[in-house]
């Protein structure tokens, strides 16, 4: 339940009542005073004035209940303090205590009183008001959060209200925190009843004000008789009042909300906002603000100062229809009638301002045509109004014409002749705070008359605004009426090619903002084409930069010999083609380019990325840098070189979409014949790198992706393998970028050399690359089968000479005429020297990388012992003889090394090689891990058997150990129980020992060795493959090296070397028909090779068939959703309306409850306050 809480007592009423005010108003003002003070002050006046209290009865103190004390009428009051506390004080502190509380709480009903009073000007009920005055409520009840009294909202109301808080003693004088007067407030609103009552003019004086709109002269003149002194309210400014303390008497209460004061105060106060300062305004620039003209009239009559000027120094006359800008409405008749009043009555334009800031200010004449008072204007012209300055906004009136689009009021301004008119510069050429004239503000308004209105008052087309002239700015515009006017006057000034501050015309304004119909108008009149900046940039370096495809066109087919002057003209950055291609403009290089446009030209770098280390670039490398792939296809049409051209830095286009990972524009460079291989020729390290370098480490992925472009290489044309006419093209051209090189090994040798640090070189299993690399083995058979035959002859000679020196002498038989050693002995050095020649040409194609090869050491090992045995054999001694067999045993073992490792590099045999070095190398380091553990065992049984066979020495017993191992044990003989006790005598620890080492070494360890050696039998065969293919093309590219040697050309007739280069060099495509068994191609792979391609094809068919389903699904799905949405927006809409409808309804039925409540809740809060009894405002039934 709500009530209002009536806290006061009958005889804090009465003291309230009865209290004069110094009284009242000493005690509670003077809080810094102690409580003894207070005491010895009041003591006497508090004696008198409660002599009606019977305090004498001091037997109602010891009474545990209550004190008693009697008001005037005789009432009992509730004690105000605890009875143990009443026991322990004397007669006189407990009088004083008592009555310092009475009068605060006498404090607070004043100060509620006032709220109830300021709170009921909103309703305006005088009898009301009455009633709260005669309780006490002060009539200059005031807001304590901006001091604005009751006098101040009763002055912008038309009613009694200000008479009657008049009559009750309410001050005028009263201002605001920011110095306003009533006065102010009632000017401003318009209140001439106000303004009269407080000059205090007679009652029917003031009756005759208010009915005579306007003023009668008589009217006049008794207003002057009574203004004689002028009032002092009538000339008071706004100034600052924050300092002054407010009243403890007049405050508001607590509970008042100041802020529903605040709303409803005028705008006008000292506060920055953008319409400036109201700070020193009086009360006739207030009336004047609101073009109040008959409270003008009346505060002109009353002795008001029409000069008095506010901080700007702004006088009334200056701040007429301000208000306007506040967002009041100010009518035309009352704007003009208030400009009529103060030229009248003798006020001048105030030519100029005394500060430099206020410039910028809305002067009476901006305010007459924002109005579009034409009277007004006229006559502030005539007064000398200047129409040259600016608002707040900056816009002179002429501007603000143009903005209003009012051609009789800019015709009035522009053809008005002014007494300060400057003889060279036009009014009408006057600009706005943004730098744009008359003129120009017109053009960009699109307004065709005021622009006319601006040329026929003699505006100059050449002035320029913010750099660019009128002309400009109409082309820039694209409005044709406009443009039209201006060049007419252009032409008879000859300004039709005036340029503005970047030396542009008129022409480059219309292009690059693609303005074809101005372009068209400006060239049929006349303006040259072929004009060019300071910068050198002519009319198709704009076109080409905005890239509107129309205007270019029509440029290009306008005049053809200016067209071949200027399309390949460069500027400070490049030709027309260069801009076209920078911001990806692929349709105006067609056009550039079918002109005549240059492609593979070179531009500066000046604005790329890595400017310091380039000093030019072609226009591929800007598209392949940028990612535009459909310009660089058009560069590659016109000129297919410039995929190999390189910039300053020796990179091509290529380099540049590696490094900046351009996928896209990857892929199209290679199909277009791009090298993977190419190596950059700049002198940095990191200028010299391949691009397969550069895409295997700036790319994500690029072992996937290069696997993507491997197979794309390979392709059915989208047909099925079991096709009758189906065609699988392998293109070898990814790998053979240059056709014409004999080299075709550079990119997969390339890709050998990055490492294998992102799994590349699997990549060499891939099919394209195996049938490559087989067809190229194919080719150079031819030569490999020479060098296995010189090395197998070589190999024959050596090991026929051995058994000719050592097998027959051995055996003691005669040595066959076959094996003569003579003979063999000259076979060997011959196919030593031959051998020889072909090392020394495999050194110098691969220098320092042949050298570091195990494999070319063993080479020269065998072929350094076999060119020394024939001369060891010859010493004929015996120790010579020994050295001889052990140098035979070491050239016959290297040389059969050699034969196996030459088999090798068969495609079907090779990776067995490999497969057994990775597995031996494998099992060597698992014997280096274990080597101490075998050296342990075969010093234990060397010592165990006192040194007797077969452990009769250190190494006997370490080689005998070894053998163990395999499980060779010669138990019986070795290590039977007569062996063991004529060797050791102690069996038992023999046998220990040896079962120790059948445990450790022959089980674990050898199995050990087994699992690990082949542990992971297809990973094995996976890199076997994959050393066979990278030492396969090794030796294709060895080969290559030797046929392509400048010194072999020479050697060879041409024919001959002509055929033997077309013999190896392989088509960059070839064609297989999986379903025709008689195709060439078929043939020429391995089954291996051929399966392995046409499953790549039966992938590549399944993904394109997952994808285009994947799409037709996504469309289905598309279809439907699209379907459902709109069922449910029609749904959702008639839903939406029916809510609305029925929202609407339940808000009208709410506002009206509303309203019955509110009208409840006055009636019932003006019956409380008559009362001394608490009304409940609503009554709630408590709860069941």
């Amino acid at each position: 339940m709500i009530r209002f809480k009536n806290s006061h007592r009958d005889d804090a009423k009465s003291a309230s009542l009865h209290l004069p005010r110094d009284s009242d108003d000493s005690v509670l003002t003077d809080n810094s005073s102690n409580v003894s003070d207070i005491v010895e002050h009041r003591q006497e006046k508090i004696n008198r004035q409660l002599k009606s209290r019977s305090l004498d009865n001091r037997k109602s103190m010891e009474k545990p209940a209550a004190t008693p004390s009697t008001s005037e009428s005789g009432a009992t009051l509730k004690p105000f303090f605890p009875t143990a506390l009443v026991k322990n004080l004397t007669k006189n502190s407990l009088e004083i205590l008592e009555c310092t509380l009475t009068m605060r709480q006498s404090a607070t009903h004043v100060t509620r009183l006032n709220t109830r009073l300021i709170e009921s000007m909103a309703g305006g009920e005088m009898a009301f008001m009455s009633r709260m005055m005669a309780m006490g409520a002060s009539p200059n009840a005031t807001c304590r959060l901006n001091h604005v009294s009751v006098c101040h909202l009763a002055a912008m109301q038309n009613t009694g209200v200000l008479e009657l808080l008049i009559k009750h003693g309410a001050d005028v004088y009263r201002a605001d925190k920011e110095g306003r007067t009533p006065l102010h407030f009632a000017a401003w609103e318009g209140n001439v009843k106000q303004i009269a009552l407080m000059l205090n003019f007679p009652e029917g004086l003031r009756k005759r004000i208010v009915e005579c709109v306007p003023l009668s002269s008589q009217i006049v003149g008794e207003i002057k008789y009574h203004s004689t002194p002028v009032h002092a309210l009538t000339n008071m400014t706004c100034k600052s009042n924050e300092e002054v303390k407010l009243q403890v008497d007049w405050s508001d209460g607590m509970e008042h909300n100041c802020r529903n004061i605040k709303d409803m105060l005028p705008p006008f106060q000292n506060e920055k906002n953008k319409h400036g300062w109201c700070y020193g305004w009086t009360a006739l620039h207030a009336a004047c603000a609101r073009a109040q003209h008959h409270c003008v009239e009346l505060l002109i009559a009353a002795g008001a100062d029409i000069n008095a000027q506010d901080q700007f120094y702004r006088t009334p006359l200056d701040v007429v229809g301000y208000a306007h800008y506040m967002g009041y409405k100010i009518e035309e008749k009352d704007f003009k009638a208030t400009i009529n009043l103060l030229l009248t009555s003798g006020k001048k334009i105030q030519k100029c301002r005394y500060s430099p800031s206020l410039n910028s200010i809305d002067t009476p004449l901006h305010t007459a045509v924002e109005l579009e008072s034409e009277g007004s204007v006229e006559q502030l012209l005539l007064s000398g109004a200047s129409a040259t300055g600016w608002n707040s906004e900056g816009a002179t009136p002429m501007h603000i014409c143009v903005k209003k689009r009012n051609k009789e009021l800019l015709q009035l301004l522009a053809d008005f002749k002014y007494n300060n008119e400057d003889p060279y510069l036009a009014t009408i050429d006057v600009k706005n705070k943004q730098g744009f004239t008359v003129l120009c503000a017109a053009i960009k308004e699109g307004w065709t008359q005021g622009v006319c209105i601006a040329l026929g008052a003699r505006a100059s087309i050449t002035m320029k605004a913010n750099g660019e002239s009128p002309i400009h700015i109409a082309a820039q515009m694209g409005n044709i009426d406009i443009l039209r006017q201006i060049i007419t006057i252009a032409k008879l000034t000859n300004t039709l090619d005036f340029r503005n501050e970047k030396g542009e015309t008129a022409l480059f304004k219309a292009v690059s903002h693609s303005q074809l119909d101005v372009l068209k108008l400006l060239i049929s009149s006349g303006s040259d084409i072929g004009l060019v900046t300071a910068m050198k940039t002519n009319i198709f370096h704009i076109a080409a930069e905005q890239g509107n495809q129309d205007i270019l066109e029509y440029l290009l087919e306008y005049n053809p010999h200016v067209t071949v002057r200027l399309v390949n003209k460069s500027d400070n950055q490049g030709p027309p083609l260069f801009y076209a291609v920078k911001n990806n403009h692929p349709v105006c290089a067609e056009l550039l380019i079918s002109k005549g446009a240059q492609v593979g030209i070179y531009v500066p770098c000046k604005d790329c990325i890595g400017k310091d280390i380039l000093e030019w670039q072609s226009l591929l490398h800007i598209a392949a840098r940028k990612n535009y792939c459909e310009i660089a296809d058009i560069i590659i049409k016109h000129d297919s070189n410039t995929v190999h051209c390189p910039d300053s830095a020796g990179r091509t286009p290529l380099h540049e979409a590696c490094s900046n990972g351009n996928r896209e524009m990857i892929v199209l460079l290679l199909r277009k014949g791009a090298d993977l291989s190419e190596v950059g020729r700049g002198r940095q390290p990191k200028l010299k790198l391949a691009p397969i370098d550069i895409l295997i480490n700036n790319l994500s992925k690029p072992t996937e992706f290069i696997q993507e472009i491997f197979d794309s290489y390979i392709s059915s044309q989208g047909k099925s393998l079991e096709e009758a006419n189906c065609e699988v093209t392998v293109d070898y051209r990814v790998l053979i970028p240059r056709e014409s090189d004999m080299k075709q090994m550079r990119v997969i040798n390339a890709l050998i050399n990055t490492g294998n640090r992102y799994d590349q070189h699997r990549l060499l299993l891939h099919p394209l690359v195996q049938t490559f690399l087989f067809l190229k083995w194919q080719s150079l058979l031819s030569f490999f089968y020479s060098i296995l035959i010189l090395h197998a002859c070589f190999v024959l000679s050596l090991n026929i000479y051995a058994l000719s020196i050592f097998y027959y002498k051995d055996k003691e038989e005669t040595v066959p005429i076959f094996f003569r050693s003579n003979v063999w002995i000259h076979i060997i050095y011959l196919t030593i020297c031959m051998i020889v020649i072909q090392e020394i040409v495999f050194v110098k194609m691969k220098s320092k990388r042949y050298l570091i090869c195990w494999e070319t050491w063993l080479k020269i090992g065998y072929i350094t012992l076999a060119v020394f045995l024939p001369r060891i054999v010859s010493w004929e001694t015996k120790s010579s003889s020994e050295w001889a067999r052990l140098v035979a045993t070491f050239a016959l073992l290297f040389s059969w090394f050699e034969m196996m490792f030459l088999l090798s590099r068969f495609p079907d045999w090779g990776y067995y090689v490999l497969m057994f070095g990775k597995v031996a190398s494998k099992v060597l380091k698992i014997l280096l891990s274990f080597v101490f553990l075998v050296f342990g065992f075969s010093v234990s049984f060397m010592i165990h058997f006192h040194a007797k066979p077969p452990f009769e020495g250190p190494w006997g017993a370490f080689v005998t150990t070894l053998v163990m191992m395999t499980s060779e044990f010669d138990y019986n003989d070795s290590l039977s129980k007569d062996s063991i006790l004529k060797a050791s005598g102690s069996l038992f620890m023999s046998r220990l020992i040896f079962i120790t080492f059948l445990i450790l070494v022959s089980i674990v360890l050898m199995n050990l060795i087994v699992g690990v050696a082949v542990n992971d039998v297809n990973n094995l065969e996976i890199i076997g493959s994959i050393k066979r293919l990278e030492k396969q093309a090794e030796f294709i590219t060895s080969l290559e090296d030797i046929v392509c040697n400048k010194l072999l050309e020479s050697i060879l007739p041409k024919r001959l070397y002509s055929k033997l280069k077309n013999n190896i060099r392989l088509e960059s495509v070839i064609v297989l028909r999986p379903r025709k068994a008689t195709c060439y191609n078929r043939n020429r792979l391995p089954t291996r090779l051929r399966e392995a391609t046409f499953e790549r094809v039966q992938l590549q068919k399944k993904q394109s068939d997952e994808h285009l389903g994947s799409m037709v699904f996504q469309m289905k799905l598309d279809e439907i959703s699209s379907t459902i949405k709109g069922i449910a927006d029609k749904q959702c809409a008639n839903d939406t309306s029916t809510t609305l409808n029925q929202i609407f309804k339940e808000l009208r039925e709410m506002k009206s409850d509303i309203d019955q409540i509110k009208q409840f809740i006055e009636i019932t809060k003006r019956r409380s306050l008559c009362s001394n009894k608490s009304v409940p405002l609503i009554v709630v039934p408590k709860e069941q």
